[in-house]
């Protein structure tokens, strides 16, 4: 098979999806594997699904992935104000994914993050989403792309309320956001979703940290 196989974990999710066509249409890519709960979606040629149930990690497949791109999170609201459950999607299961594209020789991983990560913070979100990049990082996969959006606008398939007024309001003040201020800019999921295919199919190695500039140069938008 030639072109590279990408498995995407929250390929259902706003941000995965767009992934995921965005894949399914770049000629790079033979191969996307959607690691699900339950089977959703038509076929595709190049789509192949592992359902899993609830153990998400359960379903991994066993033959080679050149990349694995994790869109997997959550918010409180939905696990009913649960940290712990919190903890279990945007932390565990994307540590537990990448640990095991580490045992398997996976070459790139690529994850989604959020604006204020940070290990330290007194701040629920951004000390979770923190850790979980610290421990991603330590993994030492050959090449860790990190990205770090603001708001992700967007057509949701559950309502959110406060998160559609606060896009309303940063989208009227984001041209406003200038210098540094600018990693505050909404960032518009097709952006992303294209962005983690390119991050996927980069030979670069290292850890890669992206914000809005960096995120937007990869996908090749300037916007």
């Amino acid at each position: 098979m030639s072109g590279a196989r990408i498995l995407v974990a929250g390929a259902t999710g706003l941000i995965g999806e767009a992934c995921v066509q965005h894949a399914l249409a770049e000629p790079r890519v033979a191969e996307v594997i959607r690691l699900l709960r339950r089977s959703t979606g038509p076929a595709h040629p190049k789509l192949a699904d592992r359902v899993t149930g609830e153990d998400l990690l359960s379903g991994l497949p066993t033959t080679p992935v050149d990349a694995v791109i994790c869109c997997l999170g959550t918010t409180i609201r939905n696990v009913g104000g649960d940290q712990g459950r919190f903890i279990h999607v945007d932390k565990d299961l994307v540590v537990g994914l990448a640990q095991w594209a580490k045992d398997h020789g996976v070459r790139t991983f690529c994850v989604v993050s959020a604006m204020g990560a940070d290990a330290g913070s007194r701040i629920f979100y951004n000390r979770v989403k923190g850790e979980m990049e610290e421990a991603v990082k330590v993994l030492g996969i050959p090449r860790t792309v990190i990205m770090q959006p603001s708001i992700l606008p967007g057509p949701r398939k559950e309502v959110r309320i406060g998160e559609r007024i606060g896009i309303g309001l940063m989208n009227v003040v984001a041209p406003l956001l200038l210098g540094s201020a600018r990693a505050y800019r909404p960032m518009p999921s097709v952006v992303l979703g294209r962005a983690l295919v390119n991050a996927a199919l980069a030979p670069e190695p290292g850890v890669h940290v992206l914000r809005y500039d960096a995120i937007r140069a990869l996908a090749g938008d300037q916007g």
